[in-house]
């Protein structure tokens, strides 16, 4: 890659807009709205409130609030009209790469990925790129807080829930480690036209591929309880790092999207006492007892896809929420795209709607939860007294592809939301009006331009092409 390449890869990753202040002591009352707090079996409030101060929700009722545990709201309270407006806890955007890459085809942004099959020691918090010009994007569509998750290899590493504001991965990071990701094998051969190799030499290739999960883990299992016993001996990162899922305190993120791979990689699981969480699931209807039986989760890959197989309906993705609701498996909804269509998560979830998934469940699949499956249940995902305060107004109904955010704060600092995009728009709706506020279609002389420009001077070590 040349020089000049890399000078522009890292342009682009560089966004110049400035992480959120501090949260002040200052209560901001948003009234008059319909409140979706996301809260189980709890419906949307009409004419409803929500009191925030300092970085959290103080009060959630409907009504006019006049009073929070016996005191009146304070008389500088910053008062939100949200008539006609709904406020929702913020979007999480579960089983992303957001923040470990920016543009897919230059490689110098990319940092999704480690080489080897088995690194459960990497941790997507520390590769997460602070400076993301993404996470302005994700923040317009409502997304606050995202899952990354790592890849590459068999075991990919752990997880990490990230907050979309700080200065530093350390400032930003919610959760570090909140589950550790891996990839299992395909249990049915692709078929011959598709494939590169014959199905039995599939089969060969599967029956190694979890012979190599075995042993990995047998062979971590057996470090641990060594070092556990003799804390003298040398400490081994990859081994160590999956203590607390070998001990089912945090979960093991599976990627499994045939009723095969499920079956097999949930039967494995729990085999070992852990705590599988699938990621992907578009067979998991065929083995929903299973799941049921061992209460197992599933992360969907998006419900604005195309059917797998031609013998699927049309709505096979958009149903696929609903389905599994109603079979009683928890299911939360990520993009299953590019991160830099994070910010469409909820037309993900609206299509579950719109398909048979009760509407406040699938807000819930968006919002609380991701944050539990993620281990930030108590602090994000609904909104409700002593929760952070972390949520959106939103134009309109939030499923509606016309709604716009229009007001978001991150742990009670408001969010500034604008993006290249938005400011590039802002500038060329500026351009046919006219610099003076003029009606589109004005005639606008452009000033001489100088006779000579003079090019400044090269910063040292950077070299003037």
């Amino acid at each position: 890659m040349t020089t000049t390449a890399l000078i522009i890869a890292a342009a682009i990753a560089q966004s110049t807009l400035l992480p959120a202040p501090p949260a002040t002591q200052r209560q901001t009352v948003i009234e008059h709205a319909t409140v979706h707090t996301a809260v189980a079996g709890q419906a949307a409030l009409v004419d409803a409130f929500v009191v925030m101060q300092g970085d959290q929700v103080v009060s959630v009722g409907q009504g006019t609030p006049t009073a929070i545990d016996g005191q009146p709201i304070a008389a500088d309270a910053l008062r939100i009209d949200g008539t006609g407006r709904h406020v929702t806890p913020a979007f999480i955007s579960s089983a992303t790469t957001l923040g470990l890459i920016e543009v897919q085809a230059v490689r110098a942004t990319d940092d999704t990925s480690e080489f080897g099959p088995f690194h459960p020691e990497v941790s997507a918090w520390i590769a997460v790129n602070p400076d993301s010009n993404l996470f302005p994007v994700a923040r317009l569509g409502g997304v606050l807080l995202a899952w990354v998750f790592p890849q590459g290899g068999q075991v990919c590493g752990e997880s990490s829930l990230v907050r979309l504001n700080g200065w530093t991965n350390e400032q930003m990071t919610v959760v570090p480690d909140a589950g550790t990701f891996i990839q299992w094998p395909a249990t049915e051969p692709a078929p011959a036209w598709y494939a590169s190799t014959s199905a039995k030499e599939q089969e060969k290739q599967r029956v190694k591929a979890l012979r190599r999960f075995d042993d990995f883990f047998d062979n971590a299992a057996a470090a641990i309880r060594a070092r556990t016993a003799d804390p003298s001996l040398p400490l081994d990162a990859r081994f160590n790092r999956l203590a607390d899922v070998l001990a089912g305190e945090r979960p093991l993120l599976i990627a499994a999207a045939s009723a095969g791979q499920i079956e097999s990689a949930v039967l494995w699981a729990r085999q070992r006492n852990l705590r599988p969480v699938i990621v992907g699931g578009q067979g998991a209807e065929a083995v929903a007892d299973l799941l049921v039986q061992h209460q197992v989760p599933v992360i969907v890959l998006g419900t604005l896809q195309l059917p797998r197989f031609a013998h699927q309906p049309y709505d096979e993705a958009y149903t696929l929420p609903a389905r599994l609701v109603a079979r009683g498996i928890r299911v939360a909804i990520a993009c299953g795209d590019e991160p830099s269509n994070d910010r469409n998560i909820a037309q993900h979830a609206a299509m579950a709607a719109a398909f048979g998934m009760p509407r406040e469940e699938a807000l819930a699949a968006i919002t609380r939860v991701p944050a539990e499956l993620s281990g930030a249940a108590d602090r994000y995902g609904t909104i409700a007294a002593g929760r952070s305060a972390t949520l959106l107004i939103h134009s309109a109904d939030p499923f509606e592809v016309t709604t716009s955010v229009t007001a978001a704060w991150i742990d009670g600092s408001p969010v500034q939301l604008e993006s290249h995009q938005s400011l590039l728009r802002d500038k060329y709706e500026r351009k046919y009006q006219g610099n003076d506020g003029a009606s589109r279609g004005t005639t606008q002389v452009r000033p001489e331009q100088p006779a000579a420009v003079t090019a400044p001077a090269a910063r040292p070590g950077v070299q003037s092409r």
